[in-house]
């Protein structure tokens, strides 16, 4: 495949080579009629001179030296040639010019591609019935064509020239124009290989200068989508630590404790036992001792497993899993009023969507309680098309989405808030699944939370 550069120099090459032959083929089309109109003009006029002659010569004596001297006397004309021919002489049949070959130039293969050959015309020369021989007027027109012949080599030369000279212009224009490529293709190739802050200085033409720009707005995205995410995994590591130190307090504090008090009551169950009049009321008591202990770490084991994975959501849908979640947190946080409303059924969401829209839901209520200081709290999951909301006018090609909203009454957020690891992570889930996430201050006051998920084709499971 060859170059740009390579490429346009060539063809305009071609253009003005082809430029060249047609000039050249369109004079020598017009060369063949000219030259033959021209000979056939100073035939006629020439015929005309020799019988105008031959009519005023006496008709006694001998007229050829006076024809002679009066044709000397024309000297040489114009692609035109007289000469009297003695009667014993042969005429030949097309005139030869080997007498005058070295004084032209002209090429033989152009001579018979004008189609322009010399011409005779033949007068008998008679006298008082004397056959004194025969005046030949012999068509010349090597001199026309050392004419055409030399103006098609100077304009085929001068041609070449510019030709030339335009080419090596083009090629330096091309050169300065497409400079700019070179720089385009480093800095490609600098983002290929994961380098930062690429940045190229516009130059050369418009186009190029968009380019580059567009170049640079590309770099700059990379690289604060690189940061974003450098923070976010560096969120992630932290969240998931954290995570981990809690499952370790809890099990640590309250698990403990349960396992050391069942080994313990088991101990004293053991030593009990092992005594001839053994104790019933001792025995009960350790019993009740292992089953509350075993209550409260199942308890605990169960807490931790809905932290883990929501609990019942494979099982009994998002829908009975979200009354669930609801229920306790009424029972846990009785001073907020807790409103959910489900105006479709969520039976049909796949499981990713599922697990996505809990997890949203049980943050953003988390949030409520931890920050927002609010005493009431409106939570609603329904189907809508596209992502812009109910308000948006539907389009009949809009995906349908599934649209998550939690408003609250509490003191809202901060105009410039910092998004911290729970808002980071329901942002990357929603739009882990090509949703969208918005957090805004309600005009009312408060704060609203807007995910939209879409929501999958059947035929994509």
């Amino acid at each position: 495949m060859i170059s740009l550069k390579v490429g346009l120099n060539w063809l305009i090459g071609l253009i003005l080579a082809a430029t060249l032959v047609i000039n050249l083929v369109i004079q020598l089309m017009h060369a063949g009629p000219r030259v033959r109109a021209e000979a056939g003009s100073n035939l006629r006029l020439a015929r005309e001179f020799v019988l105008n002659s031959i009519s005023k010569i006496p008709d006694r004596g001998n007229p050829v030296p006076t024809l002679q001297n009066s044709f000397a006397n024309l000297g040489s004309l114009r692609h035109v040639e007289i000469r009297i021919v003695g009667a014993a002489d042969p005429t030949p049949e097309v005139w030869s010019d080997l007498d005058r070959a070295h004084d032209h130039s002209v090429p033989a293969w152009f001579v018979k591609l004008v189609g322009a050959m010399p011409r005779v015309v033949t007068i008998p020369l008679e006298l008082d019935h004397r056959n004194l021989g025969r005046v030949e007027i012999i068509s010349n027109p090597l001199d026309e064509l050392q004419e055409i012949w030399s103006d098609m080599t100077w304009l085929a030369s001068i041609s070449l020239a510019v030709t030339l000279f335009i080419l090596v212009l083009v090629l330096i224009l091309l050169r300065y124009a497409l400079s700019p490529f070179d720089a385009l293709q480093t800095g490609l190739s600098d983002l290929e290989s994961g380098k930062w802050n690429v940045k190229l200085a516009p130059s050369g033409a418009r186009e190029f200068r968009n380019i580059a720009r567009a170049l640079n707005s590309l770099a700059s995205t990379l690289d604060r989508v690189r940061a974003e995410n450098r923070e976010l995994v560096s969120e992630l590591i932290e969240l998931q630590d954290n995570e981990r130190r809690e499952l370790a307090r809890d099990l640590h504090d309250e698990a403990g404790p349960c396992l050391f008090s069942i080994r313990a009551a088991a101990t004293s169950l053991q030593d009990a036992l092992a005594q001839r009049s053994a104790d019933e009321r001792r025995i009960n008591d350790l019993a009740l001792v292992i089953d509350s202990s075993s209550r409260s770490l199942q308890l605990l084991f169960r807490n931790l497993l809905g932290r883990l994975r929501p609990q019942g959501l494979d099982e009994l849908g998002l829908e009975a899993s979200l009354r669930a979640l609801f229920e306790s947190w009424r029972i846990s946080h009785p001073g907020v009023a807790l409103h959910l409303s489900l105006r479709h059924d969520l039976s049909s969401l796949d499981a990713k969507t599922s697990t996505a829209a809990y997890r949203v839901v049980q943050e953003a209520v988390t949030n409520v309680f931890r920050h927002s200081q609010a005493r009431r709290a409106e939570i609603m999951l329904a189907f809508t098309l596209g992502s812009g909301g109910e308000e948006a006018a539907p389009d009949p090609e809009d995906v349908p989405h599934l649209e998550i909203s939690i408003e609250d009454d509490g003191v809202g957020i901060h105009e410039r808030p910092t998004p911290g690891i729970g808002l980071l992570g329901m942002r990357e889930r929603v739009q882990a699944l090509g949703g969208a996430f918005v957090v805004s201050r309600r005009p009312g006051g408060g704060t609203r939370v807007l995910a939209t998920i879409p929501v999958p084709d059947e035929s994509d499971h």
